[in-house]
């Protein structure tokens, strides 16, 4: 393999296929983290309604403050739950995901420089890690255009 070629190799590697995993992979967890704590959030909001609930029915001042609360705070859950589902962070994590596993697929084997040159040339072997990898690029934007339109058609179902 030329020099060349060997460097063209290295390039992608580096900008393309490490840059691109790590993009995927920095955003799945981005995802991840959002959905777990707006879960958390929306859990300690319900725990609270129901003290809440509690307190206004025990014989502790404020009875009209706890049950305002009570009232409020399951409300205040169920937006947080419409906001996750609107932003569909579980699906986005999904996405970014198997877009991540697609690409470290089809970026394997990476041609060997030092290897012996029988069957396709150094220069076949490249091209076809670049159509591999591009192929599974392709198949990630293919996806959020799945995402958006389930979106669209949840919005016009509700709407």
């Amino acid at each position: 393999m030329s020099e060349r070629t060997s460097e063209l190799l290295r390039f992608y590697e580096q900008h393309r296929i490490r840059d691109q995993l790590g993009f995927y992979t920095g955003r799945r967890e981005q995802f991840d983290r959002a959905t777990g704590q707006a879960l958390a959030i929306s859990a300690m909001l319900l725990g609270f309604a129901a003290a809440a609930g509690a307190l206004a029915g025990a014989a502790v001042g404020g009875r009209e403050a706890w049950a305002a609360l009570a009232a409020i705070l399951p409300a205040i859950s169920t937006a947080l739950a419409a906001y996750i589902a609107l932003y569909a962070f579980e699906q986005q994590s999904k996405i970014y995901g198997d877009a991540a596993r697609a690409v470290r697929a089809a970026s394997r084997p990476v041609p060997d420089p030092s290897a012996p040159q029988d069957g396709p040339s150094p220069e076949e072997n490249i091209a076809e890690l670049v159509r591999r990898v591009e192929g599974a690029l392709r198949q990630e934007q293919a996806q959020w255009g799945q995402l958006t339109s389930q979106i669209q058609i949840t919005d016009q179902t509700n709407g």
